[in-house]
C-alpha cells in the first residue's frame, strides 16, 4: 500500500458536518428521519436539501445509515437517488425513512 493509497482511505466519501448534523437530528427526534424532517433541517441551517441528501446516500452506500420505505423493492429503493441525487418524487411516493445504524 502507498502513502497516497493510506491517504485516500482515510478520506470520508461524504460531509461529515452534514453527517454529524444527521446523526444528533436523529438521536434528538428518536425516529426515522423523513423527506420533511431533512427538508426543516436544510431550511433551518441554511444548507441545500441536495447536498444533505447527497451524504445521506453515501452514508446509505457506506453503510452508516439504512433506507426503507413502504411497499417497496429494494431495486425501488436503488433508484432513488440518480446520479448522487435524490428523486423526490420517487421517496414521496414510497414514504422513503433513514435511520442510523447503530454500532
Amino acid at each position: 500500500m502507498t502513502m497516497n493509497d493510506f491517504v485516500m482511505n482515510d478520506i470520508p466519501k461524504w460531509d461529515i458536518a452534514l453527517e454529524n448534523l444527521a446523526n444528533e437530528e436523529f438521536k434528538t427526534l428518536g425516529h426515522a428521519l423523513d423527506l420533511a424532517d431533512f427538508k426543516q433541517m436544510g431550511k433551518v441551517h441554511r444548507i441545500r436539501f441536495d447536498d444533505l441528501m447527497h451524504t445521506l446516500c453515501k452514508l446509505v452506500e457506506n453503510n452508516e445509515w439504512s433506507q426503507k420505505g413502504v411497499d417497496c423493492t429494494e431495486a425501488d429503493l436503488e433508484e432513488l437517488f440518480v446520479y448522487d441525487r435524490l428523486d423526490e418524487k420517487i421517496a414521496e411516493k414510497y414514504s422513503v425513512t433513514w435511520e442510523l445504524i447503530k454500532k
